[in-house]
């Protein structure tokens, strides 16, 4: 049974024959009521502070825990962070990859189309140069048969019989396809000037 100061002072007591001085009795029982008091409220005092403590450890607890769940999820948002930036460095690279090899793809076949734009021009030039040839050598006779005072024939030309004529005629008519070099190019003809 817990008693309080006021319990203890209005304690009754059964009177006996020669029993103790009841003033005296009384004054002991305030003197012990006012200790048991002072206690009471030190105990009190004590309980509202432990409560506190409580309180305050409860708070660091809470903001431990708290910060520790943000130390958590900000390394785990730097990881996330670094995942990701690693994942597009690496596509950024494979689509820098890819171009680069398109890009090389497209100036190989550009290259290939320009040799052979060049190499159809050279035929082209050699069959123009045959072409400008096959007009002279034609002019040439066609001015020494019309104009033979003016435009004699050549020496040799002169000894040649009609057969051989015939001849020199049809192959100036068709003239042979050009050689090829050892790069694959035409060769030009003898008389038509070198080419490249």
């Amino acid at each position: 049974m817990k008693f309080t100061p006021l319990d203890i002072q209005r304690r009754e007591f059964e009177k006996s024959f020669r029993g103790l001085d009841e003033a005296e009795v009384r004054a002991f029982l305030h003197e012990i009521a006012a200790e048991w008091e002072e206690i009471v409220h030190e105990n009190q005092k004590f309980r509202d502070e432990i409560v506190d403590a409580r309180e305050r450890l409860q708070q660091y607890q809470d903001q431990d825990r708290i910060f520790r769940e943000t130390l958590l999820h900000a390394q785990k948002t730097k990881e996330e962070i670094l995942d990701a930036a690693n994942r597009e460095k690496a596509l950024i690279l494979k689509e820098a990859d890819f171009k680069a090899d398109e890009l090389i793809r497209e100036a190989q076949n550009h290259v290939a189309e320009m040799e052979i734009q060049i190499r159809n021009l050279k035929l082209e030039r050699v069959r123009f140069l045959q072409e400008i040839d096959t007009l002279m050598a034609r002019t040439r006779r066609f001015l020494q048969e019309e104009a033979p005072e003016i435009f004699p024939p050549a020496e040799s030309t002169r000894k040649l019989d009609e057969r051989e004529a015939a001849r020199l005629d049809q192959m100036i008519a068709q003239p042979p396809a050009p050689p090829l070099s050892s790069a694959g190019f035409p060769k030009f003809p003898a008389g038509l000037g070198g080419g490249k």
